[in-house]
């Protein structure tokens, strides 16, 4: 962040006023402003009033201005910040493929345990969503209690292990019957 000197600077130089000129405006010699200039001297308000004049603009402006430089300055920032949230983001990201592909290697094993494969006997469709009704069914509990969290949230390993823990339960459960 700039000081009001500095920024005194950036300004006199951006509308191309000389060091001379601003003194004699401000009633003063050319080393004095340059004082003003390097700080060693504060801008009164009644200085920075008639700098405003010779700036064509009003105090707060001054106060509030920001060099090219700053502004570049606080865009880098604010774009690290974004990049570091991305970040974050895409490294969630993965960590939720990551737990997919768990979840579902570990899905399609217990499908091969409820519906073995003989070859001759395929598994419907309509058999595979029995199972999936199950499964939701047993989860909507869990997403209840979860529901304001974000989704990446609630795909975390906790809820994925209670998740494939129902799943193994189910489908127990549906062995039992199936025996019976």
């Amino acid at each position: 962040m700039q000081k009001l000197n500095e920024k005194v600077r950036a300004i006199r130089l951006l509308k191309g006023i000389t060091q001379e000129k601003a003194g004699q405006y401000l009633g003063t010699t050319k080393a004095n402003f340059n004082r003003i200039e390097k700080g060693h001297v504060d801008v009164s308000p009644a200085k920075l009033a008639r700098l405003a004049e010779l700036f064509e603009m009003n105090p707060a402006e001054i106060e509030n201005f920001q060099s090219e430089k700053d502004q570049a300055v606080a865009e880098v920032e604010q774009l690290k910040k974004e990049i570091a949230y991305l970040k974050s983001y895409i490294s969630q990201t993965g960590d939720l493929l990551t737990e997919s592909e768990t979840f579902f290697r570990y899905f399609f094993k217990l499908l091969l345990q409820v519906f073995p494969g003989d070859g001759e006997n395929p598994v419907s469709l309509s058999q595979l969503n029995q199972e999936w009704s199950k499964l939701v069914s047993f989860s909507l509990h869990e997403y209840e209690a979860h529901r304001h969290e974000s989704p990446l949230g609630i795909a975390k390993q906790r809820d994925l292990d209670s998740t494939v823990m129902g799943m193994h339960q189910q489908f127990d459960h549906y062995n039992k019957r199936k025996i019976e």
